[in-house]
């Protein structure tokens, strides 16, 4: 136990953000517009075209680029590095964080579109691109009944006791250090994640509470498929794989960290 905690602590403590100069970038700024709801609250992003992976929340949750939230008035300046993206933005209409996947009732705006398709804008360095007004969207109402592709599992603790709550990230490399390549709905009662993909290439698994990278500041519960030695997850061409489970820990806050062992979840 005492080498899977050194894990864990190395793998949220080290910084995933380098101190190096950035690479240059451009601009794109616009406004979405829906009349029934103000001020406004939501989010705007980018998704890499190059990834391969078109956004499409009813399929799959896809880890953008670049994600801002919007202003009372819908506008938003999102900033990323030079090549061609996917535009999108969602409008809340529900309670809930604001930076986060769409929520049923939520409306979204440009990528994806009620049929499918995508904006796509190309940012190039030193520059700003206004993309103008876009209204309406269309409402989201939850993924789809089925998936093409899927991986779920139970999110324990160490007593072995189901973990609601947490989302379950897919990276492409071991060391879960690049972009995600997709995240999971949060653990129901039960601990059940789902986690949908768009692509059969192998993944590794990350548990944790947060959608925000680098270290859990304020503590919680985190955990790798695999435990100390993480394990790809090579799925099918289409189907579901189950009995992914993942076994978490809960970390202290960061300024408790010092005092060794993590606290035992609550009974």
């Amino acid at each position: 136990m005492r080498h899977l905690l050194s894990f864990f602590l190395l793998l949220l403590i080290s910084p995933l953000l380098s101190h190096a100069e950035l690479p240059p970038q451009g601009t794109v700024v616009g406004q979405v517009a829906f009349d029934t709801h103000k001020p406004l609250r939501g989010v705007a992003a980018l998704w890499d075209v190059a990834s391969g992976k078109v956004p499409d929340p009813r399929k799959y949750i896809l880890i953008p680029a670049a994600v801002v939230p919007l202003s009372a008035e819908g506008r938003f300046e999102l900033k990323a590095t030079p090549g061609e993206y996917y535009l999108g933005a969602i409008v809340r209409t529900t309670s809930g964080p604001v930076v986060a996947p769409p929520r049923p009732g939520d409306r979204v705006m440009m990528s994806p579109d009620a049929q499918g398709g995508a904006l796509k804008v190309h940012i190039k360095a030193g520059q700003t691109l206004d993309v103008g007004l876009h209204r309406d969207g269309w409402v989201y109402e939850g993924f789809a009944s089925e998936s093409e592709l899927a991986l779920t599992g139970v999110v324990r603790d160490v007593n072995g006791k189901p973990v609601q709550g947490v989302l379950v990230f897919a990276f492409a490399d071991a060391a879960m250090s690049t972009q995600p390549v997709a995240v999971s709905d949060r653990s129901g009662e039960d601990g059940v994640y789902f986690l949908r993909l768009n692509s059969s290439r192998p993944v590794f698994l990350r548990a944790r509470e947060s959608y925000g990278g680098g270290p859990l500041a304020g503590g919680g519960y985190v955990g790798v498929y695999g435990g100390h030695e993480p394990q790809a997850v090579k799925p099918p061409e289409k189907g579901r794989v189950s009995g992914l489970d993942i076994e978490v820990l809960s970390l202290p806050s960061a300024g408790n960290r010092g005092q060794g062992r993590p606290e035992a979840p609550s009974q």
